[in-house]
């Protein structure tokens, strides 16, 4: 038996059933993997073995015996520590605080907290400054800082869930080298993940859906993971010739000349997400009046600072929360305003809208009913008006879309993006992941 086992958990949310028959179990010294698509509904079952939220029915046994976990505190006292999707740093704390928030050491002494801090980011090989704020950290650094919070407590089972879809290069090989020391030290590790080069790396392999949970045989392939997705892992858009839609030289002050004609999706391509955040605001916050700026963009100004102060309207939105680490943007801009678009007025409500059009791209393609793990969350007037908005919009603006996204989503997209090419319409994506170039039609290696 393994340090942690569940037996039959189910959980439903109103009528919608999340999981059922949600049988794992997880050993001490062993890295176990737990794959799926987006909304099979594995981050709920981390919840649920976490503390955050209780099961319907089933049995949690955490060493040998039966346990009610009411609570995250009461997971962490009995050694079961999470990094959930949602962001669980406080910016304006310290790297010390933020690690020792919660515990019985975060009312000693300031230098004492960042000298125990220093000597336990020493033991994990992480170069972090006990002083710093984390609001001055990299989005890589900030996930690499989670694991430290979670690994302070030295817990018994660590469990991470979907964390590979957030950090790439350096940090993607840090934080596989944390779990790699955490397994040697006899920690049971989970990772959830819907990337199939990420399950083939655990010692042990289950796969969720909507049926439940099933263990692979340790010796599944990459391409036998793609074959049970039911995609395939190549995929284009095709470029449709069209008339000219953008053409600036020296973007505001950028250097950079931007040409974009109708029947295009150009890829912007950025070393890391600083240079991302620079040139998005770049492109969106110039006066829509001065010279070499992008007029028709004023909906897009501040396109970041929008949307994470935006409240949400509906269950949906919740769940494509902008506390998501691992979401990435779309906003859909209308050039010109469309009579059969702005003069629906039963739809004025919808949480698409919101006086908005920036959306997550996980809410944008279940709007449009891509995304079938999701489809049970939009209201009928939500998907009426994402196809009324698509159908409206002349141009597409995607901030880092593969974020987040399972194969099947991200095949999703790539048809998508395929449609506004050949309807004559146009995207730009802003990116820092490598696998987005092969999303679009042109490539400018120009974001520094």
């Amino acid at each position: 038996m393994g340090i942690l086992e569940t037996k039959g958990l189910r959980k439903n949310f109103g009528e919608n059933n999340v999981f059922r028959n949600a049988d794992i179990e997880l050993e001490s010294g062993l890295l176990t993997v737990l794959g799926g698509i987006n909304g099979s509904g594995k981050s709920i079952l981390v919840k649920t073995i976490s503390g955050d939220i209780l099961p319907d029915s089933g049995k949690i046994i955490f060493e040998g015996s039966p346990v009610d976990l009411t609570s995250i505190a009461e997971a962490r006292r009995l050694g079961i520590s999470a990094i959930y999707q949602e962001y669980m740093l406080v910016p304006d704390l310290t790297v010390a605080e933020n690690i020792l928030l919660g515990s019985d050491k975060f009312t000693i002494s300031r230098r004492k907290m960042n000298d125990q801090v220093s000597r336990f980011l020493e033991q994990l090989g992480l170069e972090f400054d006990p002083s710093s704020k984390v609001s001055s950290f990299s989005s890589d650094d900030q996930v690499l800082l989670e694991f430290a919070v979670a690994a302070f407590s030295r817990p018994k089972v660590l469990i991470l869930d979907d964390l590979f879809s957030f950090v790439r290069g350096a940090a993607r090989v840090k934080l596989l080298e944390m779990i790699d020391s955490f397994k040697k030290g006899g920690v049971a590790v989970l990772v959830t993940t819907s990337d199939p080069e990420v399950m083939i790396l655990g010692d042990r392999l289950f796969f969720m859906d909507y049926s439940g949970i099933k263990p692979l045989p340790q010796q599944t392939k990459e391409s036998d993971i793609w074959k049970l997705l039911g995609v395939s892992p190549e995929y284009s858009v095709a470029p449709v010739e069209g008339e000219p839609l953008i053409d600036i030289d020296n973007l505001a002050d950028t250097g950079l000349d931007l040409r974009l004609k109708r029947g295009e999706v150009l890829c912007i391509s950025c070393d890391n997400g600083v240079s991302v955040r620079e040139f998005t605001r770049a492109l969106t916050r110039q006066d829509p009046f001065s010279e070499n700026s992008v007029a028709m963009l004023r909906e897009a100004k501040n396109f970041f600072e929008r949307f994470s102060s935006r409240g949400h309207s509906s269950e949906a939105e919740k769940y494509f929360s902008s506390n998501l680490k691992n979401t990435g943007l779309v906003s859909q801009i209308m050039l010109k305003k469309s009579r059969k678009f702005t003069s629906n007025r039963s739809l004025k409500k919808s949480f698409i809208l919101n006086k908005e059009s920036l959306v997550s791209v996980k809410s944008f393609l279940a709007g449009l009913g891509r995304a079938p793990g999701f489809s049970g969350l939009m209201r009928e007037d939500d998907t009426k008006l994402s196809h009324l908005r698509f159908d409206a919009c002349d141009l597409f603006i995607f901030i880092r879309p593969l974020m987040g996204l399972d194969p099947v989503s991200t095949r999703a997209l790539a048809e998508v993006l395929q449609e506004i090419a050949d309807r004559s319409k146009a995207a730009v994506v802003i990116s820092d992941e490598i696998m987005s170039g092969r999303l679009c039609t042109r490539i400018m290696n120009k974001c520094k």
